[in-house]
């Protein structure tokens, strides 16, 4: 009987353990997207959407085992109220701006949250004290009043001792000021990047959830780079530090990816395309499990002439089809774009009039939506035969890190088999293709 118990308190410990909820109030802020994202490796990902009620009110369940920052944002991500948690309940009150901004935000449940909002507020006034009251009190005489209330002022602050004994909220108190220092000399240079390796191959998730890992990254080549006189030096330094990065953190891990998906993400390919390459390829070649974001990263890089491109669950069949591959047509036109986009508003006439041709041979038009509001892609695609799908999610859409898009509007031509033929801006360049 014991070991029957066991075996059930085993099952059930990732459910107990594992979730908590974000609850909340947000005034001025009724019957609206509430965007969900986490860090899960160099970057964050949306991973839910819930919408307040008539009176502002939330409530998210987190189904995971999560340190690190929440990030809930409006729709557009203008605005952002970060909560830190480890794997704790959250219970907060904020006020929608007219400006678009979330404000007054009071953390009511939640150590971490709450020490985190200590901890920030603590920040913006130690950064008054030392780059803001020096330079008004230069304009003013010791005996004025206002420099006496701007020294009275910097001595209550200095005095500030908000509490960071939380591990988590310690740890982030420790990686968020070696992620902010500046570094602008070779020797403390080297003293610097090796503390960023320590975190980069010591450190459990948390580094992950802080949302500094691609941080770490970028600065641990910028002061590798320190003193460097020529691109070929630079260049030189920075594959030799890729690799050094890489065997540190182990490409065969998580962690190791994460640093990967990071250096992809701070690297610009313009600069460094050549080198890049090599690690790509080093990627495809993994024959072990890979995270989610390293996928999207090589599914967006391969996305070349000839590859196949990767398929898109539709959350809600569209006219039947349960996804993209589930099309079938001699050739298809995979189109991301959005009602609120002046250039795709612009391309859709002459789209709706290739299309009537292109069907008639066989063809099939997906029409990928970036669209957040229903009305707004209603009225926009009511006059569109071909199959429209939107999850009214703009930029964190299905599809666009995978097929690399980065504007609208954005076709990709296809065969019969999902390979690539050509990729556009506008349909008139896939004319030549016929």
């Amino acid at each position: 009987m014991k070991n029957l118990i066991f075996g059930i308190m085993l099952l059930t410990a990732p459910v107990v353990f594992g979730q908590f909820k974000i609850s909340g109030e947000i005034k001025n802020y009724s019957e609206k997207p509430v965007m969900v994202r986490m860090n899960k490796g160099a970057g964050d990902k949306l991973v839910n959407r819930v919408e307040t009620d008539k009176n502002g009110k939330f409530s998210i369940n987190i189904p995971q085992k999560y340190s690190g920052i929440v990030s809930l944002t409006n729709l557009q991500r203008s605005s952002a109220i970060e909560v830190l948690t480890d794997n704790e309940d959250v219970d907060l009150t904020a006020t929608y701006a007219p400006d678009g901004s979330f404000k007054e935000i009071v953390f009511k449940k939640g150590a971490n949250a709450i020490g985190f909002q200590n901890y920030q507020n603590f920040q913006n006034l130690n950064d008054l004290k030392n780059n803001i009251f020096p330079l008004l009190k230069s304009q003013y005489d010791p005996g004025d009043e206002f420099y006496q209330a701007v020294t009275k002022e910097e001595t209550r602050i200095s005095k500030l001792n908000p509490a960071v004994s939380l591990p988590l909220l310690k740890y982030y108190s420790q990686v968020s000021e070696l992620a902010n220092t500046q570094v602008d000399n070779k020797s403390t240079a080297e003293i610097y990047t090796n503390k960023i390796l320590s975190r980069l191959s010591r450190d459990n998730d948390y580094l992950e959830g802080s949302g500094y890992l691609s941080t770490l990254v970028l600065n641990y080549f910028r002061y590798s780079i320190i003193g460097a006189t020529s691109q070929e030096e630079i260049n030189s330094t920075v594959e030799k530090e890729i690799d050094h990065l890489l065997d540190v953190s182990d490409i065969e891990t998580p962690r190791g990816q994460n640093v990967l998906s990071a250096i992809f993400m701070v690297l610009p390919k313009e600069q460094f395309g050549s080198i890049l390459e090599k690690y790509y390829s080093k990627a495809n070649d993994l024959t072990c499990e890979i995270t989610d974001e390293l996928r999207s990263n090589l599914a967006a890089h391969n996305m070349t002439v000839g590859n196949k491109v990767p398929d898109i669950k539709f959350k809600e069949a569209v006219k039947g089809f349960k996804s993209l591959y589930d099309v079938k047509a001699n050739q298809k036109i995979i189109i991301f774009w959005a009602s609120w986009c002046p250039a795709c508003r612009d391309e859709m006439p002459f789209i709706k009039e290739y299309y009537q041709n292109f069907k008639k041979e066989g063809g099939e038009i997906v029409a990928i939506s970036l669209d957040f509001d229903q009305n707004e892609f209603k009225n926009a695609t009511k006059d569109f035969d071909w199959i429209n799908y939107t999850e009214l999610s703009q930029w964190d859409t299905q599809g666009v890190e995978e097929f690399g898009v980065s504007s609208t509007p954005t076709l990709f031509l296809v065969d019969k088999d999902n390979k690539l033929i050509k990729k556009a801006s506008h349909i008139s360049e896939l004319l030549e293709t016929k």
